[in-house]
């Protein structure tokens, strides 16, 4: 055998070799997608009987763009509503209308969902309804 013939197999599998390894290297996973509340438009701590306040969570690394949907969740059976639908884009605001009366508890808890990747979200504080407000942004 000649010196020629002996590379062949090595060539060969240098090249498969490399072939396999940009193979892998170009299947990289994206990065996992993060909620935030917005700075500006976060959850107030407390609300008063039907008062609207603006807020907003940022989703990071979503490359559907599909935003969040949001949800109330209290003692009660009505625990304020979302308008004008509980759907948000990423950092774009939606008004929160607090319940009429106060919920069984008195508090209720805010949670915007990546509608994405619906593992991902994020819950306020417990939000006091009664007869204060604190932290509320306008719509």
């Amino acid at each position: 055998m000649s010196n020629s013939q002996l590379r062949w197999p090595a060539v060969l599998t240098l090249v498969a070799s490399l072939i396999s390894f940009l193979a892998c290297g170009s299947q990289s996973n994206p990065p996992a997608i993060v909620v935030t509340f917005t700075s500006g438009f976060t959850p107030p701590s407390e609300m008063t009987l039907s008062e609207q306040c603006g807020v907003a969570a940022t989703v990071t690394n979503d490359i559907k763009s599909q935003g969040v949907k949001w949800t109330a969740a209290c003692g009660s059976a009505d625990c304020g509503a979302f308008t004008p639908t509980s759907k948000s884009a990423s950092a774009v605001p939606i008004t929160y209308t607090s319940p009429a009366t106060a919920p069984s508890g008195g508090t209720v808890t805010l949670t915007a969902t990546s509608v994405t990747d619906p593992t991902k979200s994020i819950s306020s504080s417990p939000i006091t309804i009664g007869s204060a407000s604190s932290g509320c942004v306008a719509p």
